[in-house]
């Protein structure tokens, strides 16, 4: 069955195309929009008008693809549409142009589908550890054998975090002594969310998200930015340290010409450099594994699952 798993998020909408058997997930095509849907949200509470109509767009745009391959269609929405207070406009503005509902999952499923996507393919026997940094927020899932122990949902993320210490630093370099602050403030409400409790002896981190996609192909200087290139690479507090002092010593226009990053996340890199750092340090590991398969990812993987207990159930 082809399968097409559209998320919205607050920064980007993702679509992934798959061919889903009792046993695999074929991906056939993977695509990312950066939209912006959550940008000003975390001053208004609100999507703003122009925001939505341009991701419902997008949306559209992503589902003519999707029923060109006949694929059935799942749209999921994440911390924008969690927590904006007119998020119900943008989900009837989908269902009218389209004729399909959103799915606005709520933090905890949107860990729990990171979480499958994001170990798929890694041989995990012991205790790990996944942390999927998003636009609005990070999601911390802890697992052992590959099985979940415990979830939790962050409400912070690149957009919202960089709205709040980086707004109007586009002309100019940010200063360090800001970043550190804005570290020191993840920090702090990773540890109202007892995030420091997620660590074991002995465990894995992996790392989810466009932003450590991206943090990677600048690690690794990739001049054409191709995300499955870069599933299982390392990123290290060092490698974070330094791009943080990187991104924060130039100006945006100076951000978009840097090799392996996409311009489009541009503006909030310095934002998911903040966060990764954090999150690194919170649970006091030196390195993290980054994996490209997320949630779209996860969410195909649950077909697998249906598909298997629907058959047992014919039995």
């Amino acid at each position: 069955m082809i399968r097409a798993v559209i998320d919205v998020g607050s920064n980007s909408i993702k679509m992934r195309i798959a061919d889903v058997t009792l046993s695999r997930v074929r991906v056939i095509s993977d695509e990312t929009e950066v939209v912006k849907l959550g940008r000003g949200m975390s001053l208004t509470g609100l999507l703003s008008e122009e925001s939505m109509k341009r991701s419902c767009l997008t949306v559209a745009k992503m589902v003519s693809k999707a029923r060109r391959l006949r694929a059935e269609i799942f749209i999921a929405g994440t911390m924008a549409l969690r927590t904006a207070e007119n998020s119900s406009s943008f989900t009837e503005m989908v269902k009218k142009k389209t004729g399909l509902d959103v799915h606005v999952l709520t933090g905890e499923e949107e860990a729990q589908y990171s979480w499958l996507g994001a170990v798929d393919g890694f041989n995990i026997e012991g205790d790990a550890v996944m942390f999927d940094t998003g636009g609005g927020s990070t999601e911390f899932v802890a697992g052992s054998g590959g099985k979940v122990r415990k979830l939790v949902s962050v409400p912070i993320g690149a957009v919202n975090l960089s709205e709040r210490f980086f707004s109007g630093s586009d002309d100019s370099p940010v200063k360090q002594s800001v970043c550190g602050e804005a570290v020191k403030f993840v920090e702090g409400l990773f540890a109202e969310n007892s995030i420091e409790s997620f660590r074991s002896n002995n465990f894995k981190v992996i790392a989810v998200g466009g932003g450590v996609a991206a943090m990677s192909g600048v690690k690794n200087a990739c001049d054409n930015f191709i995300p499955s290139r870069l599933h299982g690479s390392i990123l290290t507090q060092k490698d974070t340290m330094r791009q943080i002092r990187l991104y924060s010593s130039l100006t945006l226009s100076e951000r978009e010409n840097i090799i392996g990053l996409p311009k489009s996340r541009a503006d909030v890199i310095l934002g998911s450099a903040c966060i990764v750092l954090a999150a690194l340090r919170t649970l006091n590991a030196q390195s993290c594994t980054v994996s490209i398969n997320g949630l779209r990812h996860g969410l195909l993987l649950c077909d697998i699952l249906c598909i298997n207990n629907v058959q047992n159930s014919e039995r």
